[in-house]
């Protein structure tokens, strides 16, 4: 990275890149959305109604204790007494289909064992919701257009015709749903000059989009300067 992460940005302040990335949201057509606290907490708040919360506490404290080095390693088990054919670690589109080609394979009467760190099934065709600093950030859970048959594998669409899938009248999400709206970036004024969000993110020239942007003369001239010197190799 270029030494302009470590100067001010928009205030005359030192700011680090994490300070950086968490002062700028992306808007619309990019991965993620923000919405209120308060939005989240309303009686009619869809996700409240169907359970569609993502990676909801519970499903992930583990997991970052690894990450944070405070795991105190495999967490006992008692024995159940259960005896299972197979045991699959996921219960996502993989380790359904999994569980589908074993009793295919060795016949109905096999009896597998699911785990997941949710209480619902789905893996990545669901969407993700977080709560941070105050905001509800939504984003896909993973895959988006897993509908699209192509390059779908044979055996892929061999599940799909087994489930009863009609993929040639399925009808695909609606590709017009965004039309005339595009990339913008949202700085903070927590982080930078003011609040601002500057249009055109990705296709308007860099220059512009750095004179556009709330930052301060020293951070503009560093980033046009880094701009110059990427293009130019």
């Amino acid at each position: 990275m270029s030494d302009w992460s470590d100067r001010t940005l928009g205030m005359n302040r030192p700011i680090a890149r994490r300070d950086f990335i968490s002062g700028v949201a992306v808007g619309v057509a990019a991965s993620g959305l923000s919405l209120p606290a308060w939005a989240a907490e309303a009686p009619d708040y869809p996700p409240l109604k169907t359970g569609l919360r993502g990676q909801y506490p519970g499903s992930f404290e583990t997991a970052h204790m690894a990450r944070d080095g405070s795991f105190g390693g495999a967490v006992p088990a008692d024995d159940s007494g259960e005896h299972y054919d197979l045991v699959i670690v996921g219960g996502g589109i993989s380790g359904l289909s999994a569980a589908h080609f074993y009793r295919q394979a060795l016949g109905d009467d096999r009896k597998i064992l699911i785990l997941d760190n949710h209480d619902d099934f789905g893996g990545h065709a669901k969407r993700n919701e977080f709560h941070y600093g105050g905001r509800t950030i939504l984003a896909y859970g993973g895959t988006m257009s897993i509908e699209s048959p192509f390059p779908y594998s044979f055996t892929s669409k061999k599940l799909l015709a087994d489930l009863g899938v009609d993929l040639a009248s399925y009808e695909r999400f609606e590709t017009k749903a965004y039309a005339g709206l595009g990339n913008a970036t949202f700085f903070d004024r927590q982080h930078f000059l003011n609040d601002k969000l500057v249009t055109g993110t990705g296709k308007k020239p860099w220059p512009q989009f750095f004179a556009e942007a709330p930052l301060s003369p020293a951070v503009r001239a560093d980033l046009t300067r880094l701009h110059t010197q990427v293009k130019d190799h």
